[in-house]
């Protein structure tokens, strides 16, 4: 069975927020995974958090490479670059076969963490049933696209596309918002057990609770600890 790639992307002011998203996603699996391999990319300036990619280790095979090929920075260079780059390492170490064949790879930020604990579960088993090149949460504003914390295929012919044909994208906006047509194209899907809201200060338990309920079981955009923390008092122990 092919697996998921976890690629958990981040930069020097969100490493401490994206381990803590790492060592949460460890701590939801029960046992060693064989839906998903993990990869940890840092930014050109970012150091890897080594002691972190141990802790996951105890749960997942983990890669781990510092991003030196891409080197924007800021919103949206930042984000486009290390988007990219996880692409292209992607890409390149399967065209090597240095690594497994996955059938998806989530690109996702420090921002975005599971739910609940059968999350990985559900993500790989809608990926398969929609059978699209690009599963994620659809975005209405300004203009249809998937937000770029989402699942994209890892087909050889997809990633070459991406990293050799596309290979970059303006700096000036987000490069999930830039692609959306030619995604489009290839092949969406909007997937109802991933949610993303932009720019979310905090959430409550009441709105959780109402997720979790409407079957989501990854969610995108709170800036705080509060998913985090939630999510560790109902299923961590």
């Amino acid at each position: 069975m092919k697996k998921i790639l976890l690629a958990l992307q981040f930069w020097e002011k969100d490493r401490e927020q994206a381990m803590k998203v790492a060592k949460l996603i460890a701590d939801l699996q029960p046992g060693f995974s064989d839906t998903a391999d993990f990869l940890f990319v840092s930014r050109f300036d970012c150091e890897q958090d080594m002691r972190t990619i141990e802790y996951v280790s105890r749960k997942f095979n983990v890669h781990h490479f510092i991003n030196t090929r891409f080197r924007g920075s800021e919103w949206p260079y930042g984000c486009n670059s290390l988007w990219f780059g996880t692409m292209d390492w992607v890409y390149t170490m399967r065209e090597a076969e240095k690594i497994p064949d996955y059938k998806a790879i989530l690109t996702f930020e420090a921002d975005a963490c599971p739910l609940v604990p059968n999350w990985l579960n559900d993500l790989s088993q809608f990926w398969d049933k929609a059978n699209q090149k690009v599963v994620g949460a659809l975005q209405t504003a300004p203009a249809p696209h998937i937000n770029g914390n989402a699942l994209f295929s890892g087909d050889l012919p997809f990633l070459k596309w991406i990293t050799r044909d596309v290979g970059n994208c303006t700096p000036h906006a987000g490069w999930d918002f830039v692609l959306a047509q030619a995604f489009k194209k290839k092949g969406w899907a909007d997937c109802p057990a991933m949610r993303s809201w932009w720019q979310m200060a905090a959430m409550s338990p009441e709105t959780y609770e109402q997720l979790t309920r409407e079957g989501v079981v990854f969610f995108h955009g709170c800036k705080s600890d509060d998913v985090l923390r939630m999510v560790r008092e109902k299923y961590v122990r």
